[in-house]
């Protein structure tokens, strides 16, 4: 994705809260020319954001991405290159344009995003039969748009057969409308990263798959998930989704941390405190240093530990990427 971010100062900009819906929006008025504290132009997603992130711990990283035949497909090659990324798998579609959006962050940062997602959607099982076998001891799978989330089970599935610990971190429109392909990929999964929300729209999907399932109700100070209109314990909710494959299961909440279930222990790491300048990449700086970390021998505690400094590191940053750690000081900042 070609990214353009526009920070605002947060009185160049009204912000209005609903209490009883846990919604805020931004308000601009027509017509009105807005003044920017600084607009800039970067390259970003999932994919690459996590790639980036991999090639920064000292992993030899080669993104599967796809992009048009356009002048924003150089500047994705330029990126990749000053970033140590094998380029080897750049997919092109010369149909469709490269992914772009725009970012309004202002107030606590969470920028508003609009999307023009283009080759991202196009991905097609022709395209994964150009990859052969996924030579790799990590494979993780940003993110999927449109008709591309329809390879999620066989990209999971391919990597594998090929040994890989394989990873993956589904966003709301993926499991709202392909439930099916989470489902049929979760059994190849060694990690899936989920939000709150996303959790939640997951559970009547289990509800459905498990007929004998009867949630609990939560006992005091555990965490909980809520869904709908019910509150349910997330540790029976890990345990649940973890049955249908996943070796483990990470849900994160923002600004209460995550929570990690490993199959036996339901692990809790609070946020890294930091002055925040954007949360674009944030997740994806977490799960990929989670994964690499679990991949990597570290225990779950000390994985959580990791994946947090560094998404506490880009949270400092506007764009996605310029807070990045390279492995030694982000095992420095985590006193490991």
């Amino acid at each position: 994705m070609v990214d353009i971010i526009a920070v605002l100062k947060s009185e160049s900009i009204e912000q209005i809260s609903l209490s009883n819906a846990h919604q805020q929006y931004l308000l601009v008025e027509p017509g009105r020319k807005v003044e920017a504290s600084s607009i800039t132009t970067n390259i970003g997603g999932g994919g690459l954001n996590t790639a980036v992130a991999l090639s920064k711990l000292g992993c030899d990283v080669r993104p599967v991405v796809k992009t048009g035949d356009d002048p924003s497909r150089d500047h994705v090659l330029d990126h990749c290159k000053s970033s140590d990324l094998d380029t080897g798998l750049m997919l092109l579609d010369g149909s469709e344009s490269t992914g772009s959006a725009v970012m309004i962050a202002s107030h606590d940062k969470n920028a508003a995003i609009f999307t023009q997602r283009g080759a991202n959607t196009t991905l097609s099982v022709s395209d994964l039969s150009q990859l052969g076998s996924l030579d790799a001891e990590l494979v993780h799978i940003a993110p999927l748009s449109g008709n591309s989330a329809n390879m999620l089970p066989k990209i999971s599935q391919q990597a594998r057969l090929s040994g890989a610990f394989v990873s993956c971190n589904p966003g709301i429109r993926q499991i709202t409308t392909k439930t099916n392909t989470i489902v049929t990929a979760a059994k190849n999964l060694d990690l899936i990263s989920i939000n709150g929300a996303e959790a939640a729209a997951l559970v009547p999907c289990l509800s459905a798959l498990n007929a004998e399932l009867q949630w609990q109700d939560p006992m005091d100070d555990e965490p909980i998930l809520r869904s709908q209109e019910s509150i349910l314990p997330l540790r029976q909710f890990c345990e649940v989704f973890h049955s249908h494959g996943p070796a483990n299961v990470l849900v994160t909440y923002g600004g209460e941390g995550a929570y990690l279930y490993d199959g036996q222990d339901l692990h809790h790491q609070p946020i890294i405190p930091a002055e925040v300048a954007g949360t674009a990449g944030a997740g994806d700086s977490f799960v990929s240093t989670l994964a690499w970390a679990l991949k990597s021998g570290y225990r779950a505690k000390d994985a959580l530990l990791l994946a947090a400094h560094n998404a506490s590191s880009v949270v400092s940053y506007v764009n996605t990427t310029d807070g990045l750690l390279d492995q030694n000081i982000l095992l420095e900042r985590a006193g490991l």
